[in-house]
């Protein structure tokens, strides 16, 4: 999401009082213990308190992959965005493609949705779960992204924030991403905040990028992308700090397609981001994961032009292992079942 220019802001501030006074009512309802359901697993919740990415996707990747290590079945759940008005979620093609075998429940009712899984899982890793208080959740993680924490922002709509920074006291723990090693400062304020300095601080790193060509996949070193002349699409809420990224690994960006997070692509915009990368002399574009997921349905369109992917995980730069025990702690409290 990109946060809006100072003087609409400023326009925006009482649409903000009004959104924080419906947030505030329902806090107050969750908080007195009425309205959430307990789905007989130990769930883990993956959030943020601003609008936009903060890197949630990969954490949940990591934390299934640690439940995994520990003999569980795990599955996901996450509202999926758009996916009720397309029926298709980038978000959920991504964990399916990258976590072979984990079920992923998409759905707005996720009470609903986990459900349907067959058979159920063991431990459920809630996505975008920090406002989604329908479900007791027995480990509540909230993500602040290091580029853009938000923390003095006002409200949507006037700003970014989806509720008011108390709601960190909630939460069982703040993990920073995309941050370059610890900032007292920003520390400072999150523990004003939380209560707590953050657990733990993280980055996105590159394992390595992938390159589409029509029918063909191939896996590059992130140093073959020095030099490259490139076209960018990040239908993300943060696509400043994978623009950084592409940079710092050497390419050179010559087309900046603007996209809004999880944006659609269809035949005709693929093809206009083609002639768009073209007229500019890329030679290849470079997208997210989730981006790909919705390009590929329209590879004819791109025309033989390569896609470049980048494969994102998350780094622990401090705190990894406190975080494995809060998460070793869930599991331990709640005994495996068989199968």
């Amino acid at each position: 999401m990109h946060e809006p220019s100072p003087w609409v802001s400023i326009l925006l501030r009482p649409a903000s009082w009004c959104f924080e006074a419906i947030v505030q009512v329902r806090r107050r309802r969750f908080d007195s213990g009425r309205g959430s359901v307990r789905l007989g697993m130990p769930v883990i919740s993956v959030g943020n308190l601003t609008a936009g990415g903060t890197g949630k996707t990969p954490m949940c990747r990591w934390i299934v992959e640690q439940v995994q290590d520990a003999g569980r079945r795990p599955a996901i759940a996450l509202r999926g965005y758009r996916a009720a008005a397309t029926g298709f979620s980038d978000e959920a093609a991504e964990y399916e493609e990258r976590l072979d075998g984990v079920p992923i429940a998409v759905g707005a009712d996720r009470v609903a949705s986990v459900s349907l899984i067959d058979p159920p899982p063991q431990v459920l890793v809630l996505d975008d779960g920090f406002q989604h208080r329908r479900v007791h959740r027995d480990l509540d993680v909230v993500l602040i992204d290091a580029t853009r924490p938000g923390l003095d922002q006002p409200m949507l709509p006037a700003g970014i924030r989806r509720e008011p920074c108390s709601a960190l006291r909630r939460a069982d723990a703040v993990i920073v991403t995309r941050s370059s090693g610890v900032d007292q400062s920003l520390s400072e304020v999150i523990e004003r905040h939380h209560g707590r300095p953050p657990l733990a601080w993280t980055r996105h790193r590159w394992t390595s990028v992938m390159e589409f060509r029509e029918e063909k996949k191939t896996e590059l070193e992130i140093g073959q992308l020095q030099g490259r002349r490139l076209a960018t699409l990040f239908g993300v809420g943060n696509p400043a700090s994978i623009r950084d990224a592409v940079e710092s690994a050497g390419g050179v960006i010559v087309h900046d397609q603007p996209a809004r997070d999880h944006a659609a692509h269809d035949a005709a915009s693929v093809s206009r981001l083609v002639a768009a990368a073209r007229a500019a002399g890329a030679d290849a574009v470079i997208t997210t994961f989730k981006d790909w997921v919705k390009l590929r349905l329209h590879i004819t369109s791109l025309d033989g032009l390569p896609v470049i992917v980048p494969m994102v995980e998350i780094e622990f730069l401090e705190g990894e292992e406190l975080f494995r025990g809060l998460i070793d702690e869930v599991l331990e409290a709640s005994p495996s079942v068989p199968g």
